[in-house]
């Protein structure tokens, strides 16, 4: 049972070069593939930003939300979402997208899931630039309390490899797997209250809202902009948070462990 983690860990932790190596080059690869380059990184999540702030603050009038500007509680919230929304889609699809160095070389399968994580953590922290600048023209300046993004971030990278590596496996099972990824990952974004105050739902449906790991992301990340309470405040749904990621991850690895020799075959 063990075998398949302690196979995809030792795995990861020998070719931690290897992955960099893959992400910066992907990386690299599409900026060379459009003129403007680095310029996509930015603006892509501004523009689908400035959408979201027309309809739901300008259309629908939403003023502020527990004290903070509806745009500024809306960035806390989108920033992290930009990242793990692509993270999940292409980790996806990482073990498929590289079909043609599978069947060519001995290669370690189970990194594939941490290269794509590793290139949308640089597409993060151009957003992150774009969100400091934006909150300090709100008055939202950066703090000692914004320390705490690091440990939110690096939940978010150890939940989307460990989504990823059991998707991707899943995806080479059955390749409806990507197609309904794409479909809940549509639905989740409107699930998640990114855009909507949870606190307009019912007790009910507020608790089951609340078994939704990334909602604890989305909170830690607008705490430590915002509210400052401290990363024990939201204990429970660290709990939630942690089970499913280790859950995950441990399923991705024993699926990855049986699966290893039978790529080829899959393929």
């Amino acid at each position: 049972m063990f075998k398949g983690v302690s196979y995809v860990v030792r795995e990861n932790v020998n070719n931690l070069y290897r992955i960099y190596s893959i992400a910066k080059y992907e990386l690299l690869a599409d900026m060379r593939d459009s003129k403007l380059g680095i310029f996509w990184n930015f603006a892509n999540p501004v523009i689908q930003v400035a959408t979201y702030w027309f309809v739901f603050g300008f259309v629908f009038k939403r003023n502020e939300i527990d004290g903070v500007d509806f745009l500024s509680w809306l960035l806390g919230g989108m920033v992290i979402w930009f990242f793990i929304s692509p993270c999940i889609t292409n980790g996806c699809n990482a073990i498929y997208q590289k079909i043609n160095i599978i069947t060519k070389m001995k290669f370690p399968v189970s990194i594939l899931p941490a290269t794509v994580v590793l290139k949308e953590a640089f597409n993060h922290l151009c957003l992150m630039l774009i969100v400091v600048v934006l909150f300090a023209i709100n008055g939202h300046y950066p703090s000692l309390h914004w320390f705490g993004l690091i440990y939110y971030f690096i939940c978010s990278i150890l939940f989307s490899i460990s989504l990823s590596l059991t998707t991707s496996v899943l995806n080479m099972l059955a390749r409806d797997t990507r197609k309904l990824i794409l479909a809940c990952m549509r639905l989740l974004m409107y699930l998640t209250p990114i855009l909507w105050d949870i606190k307009l739902l019912p007790h009910t449906l507020q608790v089951i809202m609340k078994l939704n790991p990334i909602y604890y992301l989305v909170c830690g990340y607008k705490d430590c902009f915002f509210f400052h309470e401290g990363i024990l405040f939201y204990w429970k749904q660290m709990l939630v948070f942690w089970v499913w990621t280790i859950g995950l991850f441990w399923i991705g690895s024993v699926i990855m462990y049986k699966f290893r020799t039978k790529f080829m075959d899959l393929i």
